[in-house]
């Protein structure tokens, strides 16, 4: 079968969970035995760099990129207060990409195209004019969600106007065009039942990012600090680093003055990753993610808002890394609350879990062990890619 894996930022380096998320589901394509092509958009937040694909895989994806420029520009976003077209979705269409698009249909013959991102929705009617591909949506999450729940934390009232217009926009935009896809692939359960009550009409089913447990993998369950691991330029991790700096890590100071709190991801601004902040270590990008949340001891996931699912916490359970969460952070995985992870909603819960895990080397050594079960269980690259070929087989 041939597989044309359109994506809206390159899938090499991987240096967030979108990124793994694309690139997991292409493997899962490959283990198939399906003939892949990829295919991106590429911004100046993230360029494309074919030297960052491993070269095995270069010589079977033939990855290209088409440039497009998608920088906010303040007159654009005042000019889409006055009319109902998405701003953000306007930023990713790009005629010379719908040529490019033209000239592969032309010249190729797809059976079945993935659509990574709702805003590449776009690009229906130009796939539907020269191919009779199946599209299928890879629903990274719901968008338009993600903006009304900045909107109701808003104290701003131009910022609430503004993001209320984002999300209205994007909700006409996501309803509509997702009635045009052959199928959808949601990345949880929740956001499957989402599309069910807006009477979805394409079919729909639950893709979840495979994950590999590396049995070699050694956590340091004695090490009592903890880390955050997530992309600044996501707007909900953004929102959490900033939980945990004020509400968080002052308080956890006066109950264990020896613990420290450590924070990486890419995105980060120069003002973040100089601030001076007591027993909280700000690393920005590291080389090695598996390493560094290995050795830092427990994933915190104080996320209060998203859609979607936490890729690093499937990450963490794959390392056997022990987890305290929000209900909203673990949102889409299945975990067990005290035998995967611990639960943690306002700061003063979060405060109770990281004090009790506090020198409980056997308890995070068991929360490790069950996160291991967990993905074996249930998000197996073989688990997944079975769900994968039958659905496709159907539509």
């Amino acid at each position: 079968m041939n597989v044309l894996h359109i994506t809206n930022k390159p899938i090499f380096p991987i240096l967030d969970g979108g990124q793994m998320a694309m690139n997991r589901l292409m493997m899962c394509f490959l283990n198939l035995g399906f003939n892949v092509k990829n295919l991106t958009l590429e911004t100046h937040k993230h360029p494309f760099d074919i030297n960052e694909f491993p070269e095995d895989l270069q010589e079977i994806i033939f990855p290209e990129a088409h440039y497009i420029d998608s920088i906010v520009k303040s007159w654009d976003v005042f000019k889409s207060l006055f009319n109902k077209e998405s701003y953000h979705v306007k930023r990713f269409i790009d005629k010379t990409f719908e040529e490019k698009l033209k000239e592969l249909f032309k010249t190729n013959n797809y059976e079945i195209v993935i659509l990574e991102s709702a805003f590449l929705m776009s690009y229906i009617d130009v796939i539907r004019r020269y191919s009779d591909a199946k599209i299928i949506l890879r629903a990274h999450n719901v968008e338009y969600r993600i903006w009304r729940q900045h909107a109701k934390k808003e104290k701003s009232f131009i910022k609430r106007f503004f993001y209320k217009k984002l999300a209205n926009d994007l909700k006409r935009f996501e309803l509509e065009k997702i009635n045009q896809v052959d199928g959808v692939f949601c990345i949880s359960e929740q956001d499957r039942e989402f599309f069910r009550r807006r009477s979805v009409k394409a079919a729909t089913i639950v893709i979840p990012v495979y994950m590999s447990v590396n049995e070699n993998n050694v956590v340091d369950y004695q090490n009592n600090d903890f880390h955050f691991v997530g992309s600044m330029s996501w707007k909900p991790n953004a929102d959490a680093v900033r939980w945990i700096i004020n509400q968080i890590a002052p308080r956890l100071a006066k109950i264990l003055p020896d613990v420290k709190i450590h924070i990486a991801g890419s995105a980060m601004s120069k003002k973040l990753l100089d601030q001076k902040i007591k027993n909280v270590i700000v690393h920005g990008k590291v080389a090695n993610m598996q390493e560094f949340m290995s050795q830092h001891g427990t994933l915190i996931v104080p996320l209060k808002s998203g859609s979607g699912v936490r890729i690093k916490i499937l990450e963490a359970l794959s390392f056997g890394v022990p987890i305290i969460s929000s209900e909203k952070g673990k949102e889409g995985i299945e975990m067990t609350p005290k035998k995967h992870f611990l639960t943690a909603n306002i700061t003063e819960e979060f405060l109770l879990q990281m004090k009790f895990l506090y020198d409980r080397t056997e308890t995070k050594q068991n929360l490790g062990k069950e996160g291991k079960v967990f993905i074996e269980n249930e998000y197996s690259l073989e688990i997944v890619s079975k769900r994968i070929r039958d659905f496709i087989s159907k539509i």
